[in-house]
């Protein structure tokens, strides 16, 4: 008899940003803050905020920006 032992599954980045957008979709967290961390993959705090590069703080930026300005009427 052979036994065949599946791998377990593996958890990429991916996942663990979908896994945290989809929470905070349902916390009812504001969607540009949603968009940011799915366009980033990072979250942006204040309390993390000084180990961040200045680009990450740019693209975060950016992305905010870029929600916003698809949705006016927000």
């Amino acid at each position: 008899m052979v036994v065949v032992i599946e791998e377990e599954p593996r958890t990429g980045p991916a996942d663990v940003s979908r896994t945290l957008t989809d929470a905070m979709e349902r916390a009812g967290v504001h969607p540009a803050y949603v968009h940011a961390v799915r366009t980033c993959g990072f979250v942006l705090t204040e309390e993390n905020q000084a180990e961040l590069t200045a680009d990450q703080v740019r693209r975060w930026d950016e992305a905010l920006d870029a929600w916003f300005d698809a949705n006016p009427e927000a």
